[in-house]
């Protein structure tokens, strides 16, 4: 749900340049402290998931304009620093075939990324208390908060909210000749434009029988009730057949 789906061009390189600088650290912090023998045993395993994480963010949910990522089941079972790879590298995938550009990879690993390491933390430490199903839909529901409001944040901040909105498309205009996306970050007159294209673009959303605002927090709602689910559904499989897969040491 958190994928941003920009396309090159509009972020600006400080931006996109940071976030990568930023995800290949914090890459090559994770490949230093991860053990061999452990990389060697769950190579196969993580490479399923990031599978997985790639055909259901590359599909749409049809009975909602979100996909599901899984990076939260990603993380709960490969643990935080194998999650934040595959979501690099499902990322990477999804920017080969034009789901978002190259330029917002890091970003988008930040961000994704995120989800996988918040949801591994609350997961282990809502597990004392509650059983690994209930433990997942909790820890997938606040890390899919969490890494929503940063991705409705930084492309809100960045290139206007309407951007932000599921299911916006991102139109030719925004490439013109006539004005470059410099010269959009640098209009400081465009202020009524911005609120009057986020008016437009929440009027085009509809959702049931819903519109604007109340049409958008639904599809929120209902993709991360999803998500939490599916994740819930995973886990509380792996509990019984597999419990290795989510016990800890």
């Amino acid at each position: 749900m958190s994928h941003i789906h920009l396309p090159d061009g509009i972020l600006d390189p400080l931006i996109w340049i940071g976030a990568y600088f930023l995800c290949l650290l914090i890459m090559g912090i994770v490949l230093k402290a991860i053990k061999i023998d452990e990389a060697q045993k769950k190579i196969p395993f993580i490479g399923i998931l990031a599978a997985l994480m790639l055909i259901f963010m590359s599909v749409p949910l049809g009975i909602v304009p979100v996909h599901l990522s899984l990076a939260v089941l990603t993380g709960i079972v490969a643990g935080p620093a194998f999650g934040f790879l595959a979501v690099f590298v499902v990322n990477i995938i999804l920017a080969l075939i034009g789901h978002g550009g190259i330029t917002v990879v890091g970003l988008n690993t930040l961000i994704v990324g995120s989800e996988a390491v918040i949801g591994y933390y609350l997961f282990n430490l809502l597990t004392r208390r509650l059983k690994p199903g209930l433990s997942a839909i909790f820890s997938t529901i606040i890390a899919l908060v969490i890494s929503t409001s940063l991705m409705l944040g930084v492309v809100t901040l960045t290139v206007g909210p309407q951007e932000a909105l599921p299911g916006h498309s991102h139109d030719s205009d925004i490439h013109s000749g006539e004005e470059s996306s410099t010269d959009i970050h640098n209009d400081h007159n465009d202020h009524t434009d911005h609120e009057e294209s986020l008016s437009e673009a929440l009027e085009e959303i509809n959702y049931l029988s819903l519109t604007g605002w109340a049409a958008l927090v639904a599809i929120l709602l209902v993709g991360i009730f999803l998500e939490a689910f599916a994740t819930s559904l995973i886990v509380s499989f792996f509990s019984r057949v597999r419990p290795d897969l989510i016990s800890r040491p």
